[in-house]
């Protein structure tokens, strides 16, 4: 299945302890469209944060039901439901509520398919460096599966970038208690490079316990770092009072280097990335 799971279709997957689907959740969208690709059932959104779930973004959102782009065009102003089931994403419903002009000079970002990375795919070789100052890319850690996620230590959000490091945190503990997993090393990738410098990664790896020969902290040259995480479907800019506006991704990489799979958003549970890395078979030692 394709990486675009996470990023075109927004999937979200969730586990239950007794192994029945969860409740859908749903959450209001506003917007602008861009584009709409109805043969793809697909519509390209300027649209402001959305509560709960992300910030403001341009993205590609599913319509599961393609007649409600019937009538639509850029520039339509829009009022949507987005809705996240256990193995799909789309919206619900679509409503213009107003035209306006394309303001293509503020329109934010945009992660295209071409930009995007498949399952299957080998990551970039990018130059980074760790919190040790160590040189280190994808490519150094071949032979060992990799889950790698992206945040920048200044994060305010307590659902964004400290969710992401407490996972990471209970997962490196897994991968000490357990001989499956020996082998997984764990990337956390910076989207503040200028600020988050090698001593700024290890005081804030300190402060998670994290193991340096099993855990890395990597930042490096702003462009190379930023388009290395759009690679993954994430996108990153400033936003006000030293924060960074950005999505998130966690992916699953192979001994090759190859992606094996990505998750959007922070619905993921350290269950299913964990029952991901041991489909993966572990390199022979």
């Amino acid at each position: 299945m394709s990486c675009l799971r996470g990023i075109v279709t927004l999937v979200a997957l969730s586990a239950t302890a007794c192994n029945q689907a969860p409740e859908s959740r749903e959450y209001e969208v506003h917007g602008q469209i861009l584009r709409i690709d109805a043969e793809r059932q697909e519509v390209l959104v300027d649209h402001d944060d959305i509560e709960g779930f992300m910030p403001a973004m341009v993205m590609p959102y599913k319509v599961q039901d393609v007649g409600l782009l019937d009538g639509k065009e850029p520039g339509d102003l829009v009022t949507a439901t987005l809705v996240v089931e256990e193995v799909n994403a789309y919206l619900s419903t679509l409503t213009t509520t107003g035209h306006a002009p394309i303001r293509t000079a503020e329109t934010g970002q945009l992660v295209t398919a071409t930009d995007l990375l498949n399952d299957g795919d080998v990551v970039p070789n990018t130059p980074m460096v760790d919190q040790e100052g160590t040189l280190m890319s994808i490519e150094s850690l071949r032979g060992h599966r990799v889950a790698l996620t992206f945040i920048y230590t200044r994060c305010p959000l307590p659902d964004f970038c400290p969710l992401m490091d407490q996972r990471f945190a209970e997962l490196q503990r897994d991968i000490a208690q357990s001989s499956e997993l020996a082998d997984v090393r764990l990337v956390s990738v910076t989207l503040d490079p200028e600020f988050d410098t090698s001593d700024v990664l290890r005081a804030h790896a300190e402060t998670l316990d994290a193991d340096p020969d099993l855990w890395h902290f990597v930042t490096g040259d702003r462009d190379e770092v930023l388009g290395f995480a759009k690679r993954f479907g994430v996108l990153a800019e400033p936003g006000a009072a030293s924060t960074v506006l950005h999505n998130l991704r966690t992916a699953v990489i192979d001994p090759e280097g190859r992606l094996v799979t990505a998750y959007s958003g922070n619905m993921w549970t350290l269950a299913e990335l964990v029952a991901d890395l041991k489909a993966d078979p572990a390199p022979a030692r």
